[in-house]
């Protein structure tokens, strides 16, 4: 019974992802939950000698680093609060978002999640067994596909889980980011406050879940 709420627990988290996902593409104007643009924009800065743009690129890329030590830091030395930390700092990325000008450069728009969704990422990037990043799709969808796969050669039980597992994953994700669409759409950058809510039932979860399994429990993954 434990796996089941493992498996709340990282999808409750999928859908904060998801939401920051298309609400940095549509009004930050690239995916502020992954690290592979921002790279390549800084070497393209630094060879093309734009000292400003390499500086501000760097600077997002320490900043997504030192989240990500962090938050694996603080799990292996298996401090219990780390998922309440994580969700009030998604929650606080979000308010800072959505008080940011749209107009500010694109790179400082994603600071707030380069810091909160590499943290997110770690806190609940496995569940049930399986490691499933929350932030973003590729290798979720990478391993729908495989498990269909596995389950069309072997016809395992297992196969058809991992498959259920991480379709389900997507699912959640892509209904989060078109929420966040429509809020986009609506409220522009003022969207982001509405990326609060799904932090407060994260943390509400974390909690509700911790008095009734205890916190040993639920901090295996």
């Amino acid at each position: 019974m434990a796996n089941s709420y493992e498996r709340y627990l990282h999808r409750a988290a999928t859908f904060v992802g998801g939401y920051a996902a298309m609400y940095t593409v549509l009004i930050r104007l690239n995916l502020g939950s992954s690290q592979t643009v921002n790279l390549l924009n800084t070497l393209s800065a630094l060879l093309g000698a734009n000292k400003r743009e390499f500086l501000l690129r760097l600077l997002g890329t320490l900043l997504f680093g030192c989240s990500v030590f962090a938050a694996s830091y603080l799990k292996k030395k298996g401090w219990t609060g780390v998922r309440l930390l994580c969700g009030g700092l998604c929650a606080a990325s979000f308010i800072v978002l959505g008080f940011m000008p749209v107009e500010v450069d694109h790179c400082v728009g994603l600071y707030p999640t380069f810091i909160s969704m590499p943290f997110l990422w770690v806190t609940f990037g496995s569940a049930c067994g399986y490691a499933s990043a929350p932030i973003f799709s590729t290798n979720n969808y990478r391993q729908l596909i495989g498990g269909l796969a596995e389950y069309a050669a072997s016809h395992e039980k297992a196969s058809l889980d991992k498959a259920k597992f991480f379709g389900g994953t997507l699912v959640v994700f892509h209904i989060a980011a078109a929420l966040s669409w429509f809020a986009c759409t609506c409220f522009a950058e003022k969207a982001a406050f509405f990326g609060v809510i799904p932090c407060i039932v994260l943390c509400a979860s974390e909690l509700a879940l911790s008095h009734v399994f205890g916190k040993a429990k639920l901090h295996r993954i």
